[in-house]
């Protein structure tokens, strides 16, 4: 993060027109050689002084540093020549007094690596691994809307859409973006893909005002977005919430451009629809003065708290100014609930006097709180708290925040600064506010409403250029007469001016930082947010989905049996496959069962009429009669018949078919089951196996079930996907370090795993490999065939870290928005938003082999035929454990070891 010497240069350039002279450097061009590789690589290398060192206050003395930059990877190093060397093409890694390597980051799946080692286009990897979903524009998801009972669940969502269709322009698209683009870190992967739908067709209708495209094709799009989108009850909440930021009737600038009209509108008493809709500002100095008096008067007459006092008087019944007892108004308890919740408990005009006799009582400080309010209602926070107060509060807030040196992660995301909202969203506002305290004039149509037409319609760019342009104009144009000439307001409002434009300046370099961030991960952010627009989302309706939790629970105890009798595994839960090859053993493990184990599945038989309740009857009073009550949990044996068996076993093979063809098989079943509370598992399993699954409770608990098995569903849908695009071509010739899956020949199951290749044996066909735990493994080539890994999972994982970084490092000040107010950031800083909600299992393991490849990274590795006589090395005795030695002419080496100058040290990585 940016020091406190960062403000005070941003401070000293908003003041000042020079710009400051650059350091004096000088270029050349250098051929660098890197230890891992032979090849010596021609980079430009810059000589300059160390500014920071020089200076006396920090008691540095003047160092050299070298810039070393690779212009084809567009990247750039700091290399100081004493204590740093280059010492391969993958890493920087530092020398510590003792000579000892220390590495700095490791870039196994950078866009270097994945594009060139792999020799890889995401285009073709995605066109050949799943050529069917290729063409994927909107994101399906399941209709959760028709499972709600009643037609009005649908009626309003259609009338909603064509309103929003309806009232879209390139002013209202930007305002709704912008609000619905914070709602995507809520949302699960599949949903904030539904919402980034709508954001992008958003975002080109505000990037085409002059419609090049037709405006029917525009609204074409966002009709489909919407459609789609209100399907998801989740995503239908937000954008309802959310609609507050649209204009339907009026833009703001149209109110104050024709102030005349629009102030003579909002004193029409008798017309409560165009009153509420035209009306300015409500204040003390309401310039419809008529309408203040004739508004106090209804007030009075028909009283207070009345529905046809809030209806007449167009609901602005919260504003009374002319009640003595109302002194304490100014302070916004809104904030913290407490405005909502007395007026839920008492009703709105009780629970109005409740808050105003808590304020007189308490004169609580609302600087925190007028800060937050603002952002979300910042006309009723200017009104509320006081213009000056709420001037001074954002100005020293700013002021604070753009002096902190490291920022403060402590602040509320509406605390984060963002120049752009702010210019677009919330100046107007202000402007609105303040003109309306000063009373309406000509000035305002004329001057004031055209300034608010280019605050709105201000666009993403890739500098804060045209922020400072709109900056500058509103200090020395707007802000004198806007405020009436009254100091009071005019000083903590050009204060504010004055650290938004320190904030440019700021925010210009914190880019920079984002911007190498992301430049590093391109390749893993491409492949995530393909990866999401062609997995298929769309998981079974919520009946199936119930009635296979309860056939889970059912034959689970039977299935139990089939998965290892005595060292046999009869059924493959993951695959779908009953091995009735083995049909006397699976006939042995069910008559090794107890009648009590089996009970839920003959109840299953019973109601499928393919047993009769009968028979289940007296095989138990048969149990009972030999062995007593105890009998039902001791081995049924022979009283279990073989019709008995030939049903069970047709039971499970079906049950087994038929949750492969919808993906919910019972290792989905049980990873939601599992996510349960214990005590709500055992109370839903015992329920369900004794026949209560209709029951209240036990519905309950199943409903959410159901819920984390959707979630389980789709985890499974991005593991198959993910596992389909991560296998390579089938190779025999094996790079030593690389990673591989390994198969058996002839089995279609899977791979094994996927194996780090270390050696081959030249008199057999064993190949060494390192399992990600460390342990070594032999594999034969007669029975084994190796195949390239694809490192798309890795590459995924290292785009999520990145996210990561940037929130954790990068977002103490400004908010992650306004990194996206950048063209040239946005569109990438969305995917990673989204990529950051993408989990599953095939990502946790890529997780592990990332940190398995720091662990094991060999920057310093030598071949031992480069070994030299009378130096030291270290031979890898096996996995992590190394011995030194010297090494002398003649000595004999075994070639299937691995040398260092220097051995790996062993990286904890945090995150």
């Amino acid at each position: 993060m940016a020091d406190r010497n960062d403000y005070v240069a941003a401070l000293g350039k908003v003041f000042s027109d020079d710009a400051p002279a650059n350091p004096k450097k000088s270029v050349k061009k250098a051929r660098v050689g890197f230890a891992a590789d032979v090849d010596v690589k021609e980079f430009e290398v810059e000589n300059y002084g160390d500014v920071e060192a020089d200076n006396v206050s920090y008691g540095g003395k003047s160092t050299k540093r070298l810039k070393v930059y690779d212009a084809k990877q567009r990247q750039s190093w700091y290399v100081d020549q004493k204590t740093y060397a280059l010492l391969s093409k993958r890493n920087i890694t530092r020398t510590d007094s003792e000579g000892g390597i220390i590495p700095i980051q490791d870039k196994t799946t950078d866009d270097k690596t994945f594009n060139e080692k792999y020799d890889l286009d995401l285009e073709e990897l995605f066109d050949s691994k799943v050529s069917d979903k290729d063409a994927i524009l909107w994101t399906d998801s399941n209709n959760e809307v028709v499972t709600r009972k009643g037609c009005g669940k649908t009626a309003w969502r259609n009338a909603y859409r064509r309103l929003v269709v309806h009232v879209m322009d390139p002013k209202n698209a930007i305002r709704f973006s912008r609000a619905l683009q914070i709602q995507l870190d809520y949302l699960m992967a599949h949903e904030a893909l539904l919402l980034n739908d709508i954001i992008v067709v958003l975002d080109k209708i505000s990037d085409d005002p002059r419609n090049h495209t037709s405006k029917k094709k525009k609204k074409m799009d966002l009709n489909i977005a919407l459609t789609k989108a209100l399907l998801n009850v989740n995503v239908g909440r937000i954008l309802v919430a959310n609609s507050g930021t649209i204009s339907y009737f009026f833009h703001p600038d149209t109110r104050v451009s024709n102030n005349r009209t629009f102030n003579l509108l909002s004193g029409w008493q008798f017309s409560n629809i165009i009153s509420p809709i035209a009306m300015f500002t409500p204040s003390e100095n309401f310039i419809g003065s008529r309408a203040l008096a004739v508004n106090s008067i209804l007030r009075s007459f028909l009283g207070p708290g009345r529905f046809l006092t809030r209806l007449i008087t167009g609901g602005r019944e919260e504003f009374v100014v002319d009640d003595v007892k109302a002194i304490a108004q100014n302070l916004a308890a809104e904030t913290t609930g407490f405005e909502a919740a007395m007026r839920a408990q008492f009703g709105n005009h009780a629970g109005r006097q409740k808050v105003n006799q808590f304020r007189i009582e308490n004169r609580l400080p609302t600087d925190e709180s007028a800060v937050r309010s603002f952002i979300g209602s910042p006309i009723s926070t200017m009104v509320n708290n006081g213009v000056v107060h709420v001037l001074r509060a954002l100005a020293n807030h700013w002021e604070g925040l753009n002096q902190i040196p490291f920022g403060n992660f402590a602040h509320q995301r509406m605390e984060q600064l963002n120049v752009n909202v702010i210019l677009r969203f919330h100046m107007p506002f202000v402007l609105m506010t303040l003109a309306n305290l000063r009373g309406w004039c000509s000035w305002d149509s004329m001057v004031l409403g055209p300034f608010i037409t280019k605050l709105m319609n201000l666009r993403p760019t890739d500098t804060m250029d045209p922020a400072n342009e709109l900056l500058n104009e509103l200090n020395s144009n707007i802000v004198d007469n806007v405020c009436g000439g009254i100091f009071s307001r005019m000083e903590p409002f050009r204060r504010w001016i004055t650290q938004m434009r320190v904030a440019n300046e700021l925010i210009m370099t914190e880019k920079e930082k984002v911007q190498t961030i992301l430049s590093s991960v391109t390749a893993g952010i491409e492949a995530g947010y393909k990866l999401t627009k062609t997995v298929d989302w769309m998981v079974p309706d919520n009946v199936t989905m119930l009635k296979y939790v309860v056939q889970h629970i059912k034959l689970d105890p039977a299935k139990k049996r089939l998965r290892q009798y005595n060292g046999d595994r009869l059924v493959d839960e993951q695959t779908g496959i009953l091995f009735t090859a083995s049909l006397d053993r699976i006939t042995e493990a069910l008559r090794a069962s107890s009648f009590n184990e089996l009970m839920p599945a003959f109840d299953m038989l019973t109601k499928s009429n393919k047993m009769s309740k009968t028979t289940i009857d007296s095989m138990k009073e048969n149990i009972i009669r030999t062995n007593g009550e105890a009998g039902t949990d001791m081995e049924i044996n022979n009283n279990l018949s073989s019709e008995m068996i030939s049903s069970l076993v047709s039971l499970l093979q079906q049950d087994l078919e038929q949750r492969q063809k919808l993906y919910l098989n019972d290792h989905v079943c049980k990873l939601a089951l599992n996510a349960l509370r214990p005590r709500d598992k055992r109370t839903l399993l015992e329920m369900v196996q004794k026949g209560y699954e209709n029951t209240r409770p036990a519905q309950l608990l199943l409903r959410r079930t159901r819920t984390l098995l959707k979630r389980e569903v789709r985890r499974a849908a991005l593991d198959r996907q993910l596992t389909l695009l991560s296998k390579g071509e089938i190779t025999n010739n094996l790079v030593e370090d690389e990673w591989y899956l390994v198969e058996r020949m002839g089995d279609a199951s899977g791979s094994l795993g996927i194996y780090q290749y270390r050696t081959s044996r030249s008199t057999t066909n064993d190949v060494l490999f390192i399992a990600r735990t460390g342990a070594e493994e032999r594999f034969d080539r007669t029975h084994y065939q190796f195949r390239k890994y694809v490192p798309i999972g890795e590459a995924i994982v290292r785009a999520q870290k990145a996210f990561m970084v940037i929130e954790l490092d990068l977002l103490k000040r400004f908010a992650y928005a306004s990194y996206m107010e950048f063209s040239d950031l946005r569109e990438d800083l969305i995917k990673l938003q989204i990529l950051s909600g993408v989990n599953c299992y095939f990502l946790d393991d890529a997780r592990l082999d990332v940190l398995s490849h720091i662990k094991n990274h060999s920057s310093t590795q030598v071949s031992w035929r480069d070994l030299k006589p009378g130096h030291q090395y270290f031979v890898e005795q096996k996995p992590y454990k190394y011995e030194l030695f010297e090494f002398e002419e003649g000595m004999d080496l075994d070639n299937r070891k691995r040398y260092f100058s220097i051995p790996p040290q062993n990286m904890i990585v945090v995150g």
